[in-house]
């Protein structure tokens, strides 16, 4: 398997190669992007309750809506 260098730019989410280069439908390509930082990630943390015993202070009481309650 040979191995070709080109460059090229991306315009509208497409990349376009320079010099007029065609590639073959369907061909194995690899690109290297030069002097790009992605942007960072967001990392949701779960929280971790220290002791079990805390489970108590989050407990629910879950109430049932009535669909003709008087307010």
């Amino acid at each position: 398997m040979g191995i070709s260098t080109f460059e090229g730019v991306v315009k509208n989410g497409q990349i376009r190669l320079r010099d007029n280069v065609t590639l073959p439908e369907n061909a194995q390509v690899v690109v290297v992007v030069s002097d790009f930082e992605p942007a960072p990630q967001a990392h949701v943390r779960t929280p971790h309750l220290r002791h079990r015993e805390q489970t108590a202070d989050f407990a629910k009481q879950v109430v049932e809506a009535v669909d003709d309650a008087e307010l």
